[in-house]
């Protein structure tokens, strides 16, 4: 109890007052730090893509003073004998210049946050390790970090649909809402899933994260949805499991046994209400059940229609809330060392973690800042990095008017994209693409 209210006084103080706190890493965030290997620690990036060259000393007094107001991410990772928790610290971030592919592996044997921020001519980039926080809280502190960055270069900007930076956080915004939603005699996910199909192809070097951004108007593809009774979402996985179903006829007929199953994230926070800035999402796999050997598109999108409206319920949110708990107040997995635990996370991440999917899809949903940031913030970007073992994933979002559709894999080809983007444009979707190989290089399918 006294524990509780010396956590209250620190976040009714802020400041550096609070960075002494530590916390346990939320219920979804226990895996990373117990699977992470040479390659990979589950970084992901948000950027927001400004119309003029960012300022870097005007960055720097931003993060400066920003990241005050978010006690939960000025963490470095340590180990406990029993779990790992994060840590509060008392060092200043370093804007610095992008060099290297997106999404570079933390050093979470350092002292250091584990975010980082850098710029590039006029993109704003933040990114997180995956133990600290989800996409929401990710837009919430780019948000906070732009608005204090264009008040710092003169420009007045409403505070509606962002956190300032002078508020003080509060204790909701830290909590780990998994566990405030368990429900110990509720029922959990038995359900057993085989092994996915995985896409066939040539792994990059270590650290090379091939990006491919494809900008289209958000009423185009409104109107494609609602032309064919689905979502956007329905749409959007409809075309990722299309395309995985079509590689798959050409693959080697041993590996067309297995089925392709796309994973899509979803924000808890639209089932149970919640205002933290930690992790509060979810996974679900939607599975093509194959009917011939030459499906059409509307009959895949028809499928996964029907698949997405029986996993997306309240329900089964809570069964994976209540699942994944449980495990965790499980006394025997208390009182486990935490290198024992580590070796069976390692190994239950590798038999039932990535191995259960085919592609991974993550919709960040429509951003909605300050009205005023439309006269400088151009679009954002998201870009999930390297998975551990599957190639490929794709991050959606929407901001003024337009959708980003941001490819990232570690293999060497790129037909997928480019069978994702003509299949858009031969719907009459004019998409605007550009990449991280060779520059800046925009160019128009229409």
């Amino acid at each position: 109890m006294r524990k509780k209210k010396i956590k209250d006084e620190l976040l009714k103080l802020g400041g550096d007052q609070i960075r002494e706190e530590w916390f346990k890493l939320d219920n979804a965030a226990k895996i990373y730090p117990s699977t992470n290997n040479t390659r990979w620690n589950a970084v992901y990036r948000v950027c927001a893509v400004m119309k003029d060259k960012v300022d870097r000393y005007a960055l720097q007094k931003a993060i400066d003073v920003v990241i005050h107001r978010y006690p939960s991410l000025n963490v470095t990772l340590r180990k406990g004998v029993f779990w790992y928790y994060l840590q509060g610290v008392d060092l200043t971030t370093e804007v610095a210049q992008e060099q290297f592919y997106p999404c570079q592996k933390f050093d979470i044997k350092s002292n250091k946050p584990l975010f980082r921020v850098l710029y590039s001519q006029n993109r704003i980039i933040v990114e997180f390790s995956h133990c600290l926080t989800d996409g929401f809280g990710s837009v919430n502190f780019l948000n906070t970090l732009v608005l204090k960055y264009l008040n710092i270069i003169g420009e007045e900007i409403g505070l509606d649909n962002v956190l300032h930076y002078n508020d003080s956080p509060i204790e909701e915004e830290v909590e780990d809402s998994y566990m405030r939603y368990y429900d110990a005699s509720g029922t959990r996910q038995i359900k057993k899933e085989s092994k996915a199909y995985h896409l066939p192809g040539t792994s990059e070097l270590n650290g090379v994260l091939n990006i491919i951004h494809g900008e289209v108007s958000t009423d185009d593809i409104k109107v494609l949805a609602k032309s064919k009774g689905v979502t956007i979402n329905q749409y959007v996985i409809g075309m990722i499991t299309y395309i995985c179903y079509l590689e798959k006829q050409k693959d080697q007929p041993n590996k067309r046994k297995k089925p392709i199953k796309v994973q899509f994230s979803i924000n808890l926070r639209g089932f149970m209400p919640s205002q933290t800035l930690r992790n509060f999402s979810g996974a679900t796999n939607v599975q093509l059940e194959e009917t011939s050997s030459n499906m059409t598109f509307d009959e895949v999108l028809q499928a996964i229609k029907v698949e997405s409206e029986k996993v997306l319920t309240r329900e089964n949110m809570q069964q994976f809330i209540n699942s994944n708990c449980s495990i965790e107040k499980n006394y025997m997995m208390k009182i486990v060392p935490l290198f024992l635990k580590n070796l069976g996370m390692k190994m239950a991440y590798y038999s039932v973690g990535e191995s259960l999917f085919t592609f991974a899809v993550t919709n960040i949903g429509t951003v909605n800042p300050p009205e005023k940031f439309k006269e400088h913030v151009e679009r954002y970007e998201f870009v999930l990095g390297s998975q551990k073992y599957n190639r490929n994933a794709v991050t959606i979002g929407s901001y003024n008017g337009k959708t980003v559709f941001t490819f990232s894999r570690r293999s060497k080809s790129s037909s997928f994209e480019r069978t994702f983007f003509t299949f858009l444009s031969n719907q009459g979707v004019s998409v605007v693409i550009s990449s991280n190989k060779g520059g800046n290089n925009e160019k128009t399918l229409s």
